[in-house]
């Protein structure tokens, strides 16, 4: 009998059925690489992105209600708000008399959010389109159900959100 030298995470080579768990985690792998190699069309970074998301409401913020909002620490909030600022992303203002600096989004932000979302939401639309009708349902049916169930195993940690 053959070693095995693949180890526990290798899959079936004999065309056993394959481990649900290790499927998920093989799909989902495969999938963030998907999404990298797509990511790279956009003119964003993840950074950028994550940011100007937040300002999709239309309202100003300061580094602290940015930072609260997306679980980030202060120190990187500052760092990737100020080249978001540098890059016109989004621009700075002070209310009268007030200390903290307000940012809100630029007319330039808002162009690069939405053309980088569009683009991601046709790939989207491409896949589920691929699956048809009756399968995309099912199929987002299905990842909303295993998302969930996925937080509930996530929170059960009782760690807080960890702050990137």
């Amino acid at each position: 009998m053959a070693e095995r030298t693949g180890g526990e995470c290798a899959p079936a080579e004999d065309g056993a059925e394959r481990e649900p768990r290790r499927e998920v985690a093989r799909l989902l792998s495969l999938l963030d690489r998907h999404r990298r190699l797509h990511r790279q069309q956009r003119a964003l970074g993840d950074a950028d992105l994550r940011i100007l998301w937040l300002f999709a409401d239309g309202r100003a913020r300061t580094l602290r209600g940015i930072a609260d909002a997306l679980h980030l620490e202060q120190s990187t909030v500052n760092r990737q708000v100020n080249a978001a600022v540098t890059e016109a992303l989004l621009e700075r203002s002070r209310d009268h008399g007030g200390q903290a600096y307000l940012f809100q989004r630029t007319a330039k932000g808002y162009r690069l959010f939405e053309a980088d979302v569009a683009a991601s939401l046709a790939g989207y639309d491409e896949a589920l389109t691929a699956l048809g009708a009756v399968d995309a349902a099912a199929f987002v049916d299905l990842l909303d159900r295993f998302t969930e169930s996925y937080r509930a195993v996530a929170e059960r940690s009782g760690e807080e959100l960890r702050r990137e």
